[in-house]
């Protein structure tokens, strides 16, 4: 019964995430997602360790939600 409330409750977290999200994020709406500052995404960046980009120009990028909440999934350690 507990994994049953347990999944329950992640997928209304999920949910919400895309409700409140938008589809196709700027590099600022990732940071605030993600709630980590500018400065260290573009370290991650920089280091090639950052969420899969779309570049629709040299200077527009957008994240994927669902693929930033992938990449970030991969990034979870231990038990939750």
């Amino acid at each position: 019964m507990a994994d049953t409330l347990s999944a329950l409750e992640r997928r209304i977290e999920d949910l919400e995430t895309q409700i409140t999200t938008p589809k196709l994020m700027t590099p600022r709406q990732v940071c605030d997602f993600l709630q980590i500052s500018e400065r260290q995404f573009y370290e991650w960046k920089r280091a090639g360790d950052s969420p899969p980009a779309i570049y629709w120009s040299e200077r527009t990028v957008r994240y994927d939600l669902d693929a930033v909440m992938a990449w970030a999934k991969q990034k979870e350690v231990g038990q939750v």
